[in-house]
């Protein structure tokens, strides 16, 4: 047995800075530990976090184990670079990159723990050995561990354990946290022939493996973009383009604010914490955004580019230059991209809501009002902060107020619409609110003139075809608001007429009239009686099958929709039960509305009179 004593070489202010000071918390700590485990080529590691009396923290893995020797000339030589030696990029075995490679990782164990003892076997000898911070603190240059075992030989496996105790943390440990922390600083947990664990208060049955996946249990995916891909194509000709390997990930909702942006990886682990890359990347909508990128080739590099606390590459050279300016294209593009995708996905949510086929719409409308609609439309989709049922609203309101042209006058001064928050919009919207109770001040009070011309019809007995059916034609509105638009469906109406003798009608109705029209996703049938004419069962049980035969037809038929309502306007209903049960039962199903003239009237008056009263509201309120 060698006489030689372990000695670990210092200067007392290394260990301050960059042991204590650094690592402060469990989770630097911890992933250091880890590190040297895979780096030993361990395909296995257990992190035992206890709490339960007296505090400790043991990190055991399966690994090659060091030599009395190794401890000396390795594990406790501070600043060893690794990496200088022949093939030191590689781990023992030569099958991993190894992680390791300042040296000054083991000062960490002092960031959290007073005492840190060492067990470790390889080749059938045990080594023990202990550290204590207070002891070394109070020596020179050069620091005696304390040896307890000294190449004992042993039939136990090789591998290495190391326990953490006098700790400085009080609150209790948090297993699920340090494996979140440890999924975020490392990608090599989804390696076949290495898997690590944490084990709280000895509990095994209850232990939780470290995956990749942990690191995203809490974003809800909407969007992916993989690296290398097509997608992440750049302008920019970058010579490491097709080595950049990783994912981004756009989510549903805000993602947590350490998790927002792109976080890279050398070898494995962390060299830089989630950032943009690009100082304009301050849009609410990169809020949604976060990812992970391999970038091995900056280990190949001759320089050492990475920070000593791997949380952010050293963007001053040249060489870290050009990968930043590739990344902030690639960012540019990513976000640019989920833009698209999310405001096609928000159009078709929105139409779903608002029954509006919004580019249908769009498209029907004349090339200039088109394009200011879209602009309009836009603004309200790409307004980050306006919830999705208030967008349908607002689109909705949008489209109905393009009927009037003030309000095309009014949106034609929202050139810029694509600059507004959506405070602003919802005020600008706000603004049109009064805007659109005068204009509909003014429809109001030109239709009163139009009643009262429906009303002298109705007090005359007009005649259906003559005199009603033209009145209808042109003023729909008064027998339903969904109609502001009458097209004159004759096809409809020569079916019927086809199809439905007259034969079976009394002699008084021996003449069937019908209007057809169309709107949206509707047909309607009307069937017209004379002013004084009594609607009665058979009435509406005509109108039934009218309906249904239009039904039928209409479903031959992909290009229209097969929404068919039915309507029997009349001079009053027949005040048997039979009838009104029939009338009660058909319009709680949308199919057939039966309604009297003198009501249209009533209902008309009633309708525009809101319209006149709203804006005498809202002009009384403004003054």
């Amino acid at each position: 047995m060698s006489d030689e004593k372990l000695i670990m070489k210092f200067d007392p202010q290394t260990i301050e800075h960059l042991g204590i000071q650094m690592y402060y918390t469990l989770p630097p700590v911890i992933s250091e530990l880890v590190s040297n485990s895979y780096d030993a080529d361990a395909t296995e590691v257990k992190v035992f976090l206890n709490d339960k009396g007296i505090k400790s923290i043991i990190v055991q893995d399966d690994g090659h184990g060091m030599t009395y020797e190794d401890i000396n000339s390795k594990f406790l030589k501070i600043g060893r670079n690794r990496r200088n030696r022949t093939n030191s990029q590689y781990s023992e075995s030569g099958k991993r990159f190894v992680i390791g490679k300042k040296g000054i990782g083991k000062l960490s164990f002092f960031g959290i723990a007073l005492n840190i003892k060492v067990e470790t076997i390889r080749e059938g000898k045990k080594n023990v050995f202990e550290l204590n911070w207070d002891k070394l603190k109070s020596s020179s240059e050069n620091y005696e561990p304390e040896v307890i075992v000294k190449d004992e030989v042993t039939s136990e496996k090789s591998g290495t354990k190391i326990t953490l105790t006098q700790i400085k943390r009080k609150s209790p440990f948090d297993p699920h946290g340090i494996a979140y922390s440890l999924s975020k600083t490392f990608t090599v947990f989804d390696e076949k022939d290495f898997s690590t664990f944490i084990i709280h208060n000895e509990d095994s049955d209850n232990k939780i493996e470290v995956k990749n996946e942990l690191r995203f249990e809490n974003i809800d995916t909407e969007f992916e973009w993989d690296f290398p891909s097509p997608e992440a194509v750049t302008d920019m000709d970058y010579e490491y383009a097709n080595e950049i390997k990783g994912k981004v990930i756009s989510s549903k909702t805000t993602v947590p604010t350490k998790m927002n942006g792109i976080a890279l990886f050398s070898r494995g682990k962390l060299v830089n914490d989630p950032e943009f890359y690009n100082d304009k990347a301050s849009s609410f909508g990169y809020s949604y955004l976060t990812g992970w990128l391999d970038i091995d080739f900056i280990d190949e590099w001759d320089k050492d580019v990475i920070s000593t606390n791997r949380k952010s590459l050293n963007w001053e050279d040249e060489d870290t230059s050009k990968l930043r300016d590739y990344l902030s294209l690639a960012v540019k593009y990513i976000y640019k991209n989920q833009r698209e995708l999310r405001k096609a996905k928000q159009i078709k949510l929105v139409s779903d809501i608002a029954n509006i086929n919004i580019e249908d719409w769009q498209k029907s409308l004349p090339k200039h009002e088109g394009k200011l609609a879209k602009k309009l439309v836009d603004s309200i989709l790409s307004s980050e902060g306006i919830p999705t049922q208030k967008q349908a609203e607002l689109v909705k309101f949008v489209k109905d107020s393009f009927q009037f042209e003030s309000f095309k006058t009014f949106a034609q001064d929202l050139e810029n619409v694509d600059t507004l928050d959506s405070g602003k919009i919802i005020e600008l919207f706000k603004e049109w609110e009064y805007i659109e109770a005068r204009e509909m001040y003014k429809l109001a009070t030109g239709r009163i003139q139009t009643i009262k011309t429906f009303e002298s019809l109705i007090e005359k007995n007009a005649l259906e075809v003559r005199e009603i059916h033209p009145f209808f034609e042109k003023f729909p509105w008064i027998l339903d608001p969904r109609i502001n638009m009458f097209r004159h469906e004759t096809q409809y109406v020569t079916l019927l007429k086809e199809n439905f003798s007259e034969e079976n009608l009394e002699e008084i109705n021996r003449r069937i009239d019908f209007l057809c029209t169309s709107v949206s996703n509707h047909r309607f049938i009307i069937e017209l009686k004379r002013p004084n004419h009594k609607i009665t069962e058979k009435d509406i049980n005509q109108a039934k099958d009218y309906r249904s035969f239009i039904q039928d037809r209409c479903n031959t038929d992909p290009q229209h929709p097969n929404k068919v309502v039915a309507y029997v306007v009349g001079g009053f209903i027949g005040d048997d039960r039979k009838t009104k049960d029939e009338i009660d039962s058909m319009r709680q199903t949308d199919k057939v509305y039966v309604v009297t003239f003198n009501q249209l009237l009533t209902d008309a008056k009633n309708y525009h009179i809101e319209f006149i009263d709203k804006y005498e509201k809202i002009e009384n309120s403004k003054s």
